[in-house]
């Protein structure tokens, strides 16, 4: 198993250990939002998951947001949009427990952050605001 807390000193992000195999840390973007990233290893994978990355949004909204998302997915490199167990809007990524280095992990908490400082606020508008489509959304 890789060893994460490791990882997260190297890069020099607090964390804690909520439970085995857990860790929890928080990174704030540059309009000063915190979000919350999970980092999880079950058997052969390690699994990252920014969540939620948007508040619950209005149900008459989900599907508009869905359909961005699943656009978005289509644009981004290393991350993708997933729903969680509560349907919450989640950034994750994973990678191979076996294979995951120093240099992996940094790349993704890297790639993470950067996405989550350029999507987040167009997403929740998005979701917000029913006539608002985002630029970043590419047709």
């Amino acid at each position: 198993m890789p060893d994460i807390a490791a990882f997260f000193d190297r890069c020099g992000w607090a964390y804690a250990m909520p439970e085995a195999n857990l860790w929890h840390s928080t990174f704030f973007t540059e309009n000063e939002e915190e979000f919350d990233l999970y980092v999880m290893v079950v058997e052969d994978w390690v699994h990252f998951a920014v969540t939620p990355f948007i508040p619950p949004i209005p149900a008459a909204q989900t599907p508009r947001l869905y359909a961005a998302l699943l656009k978005l997915n289509q644009q981004l490199h290393s991350v993708r949009f997933a729903l969680d167990g509560d349907n919450d809007v989640t950034l994750i990524a994973d990678a191979a427990a076996q294979s995951l280095d120093a240099a992996t992990f940094t790349h993704t908490l890297e790639a993470i952050v950067f996405y989550t400082d350029r999507l987040a606020t167009e997403l929740w508008r998005m979701a917000d605001e029913p006539t608002y489509f985002s630029p970043l959304v590419q047709e």
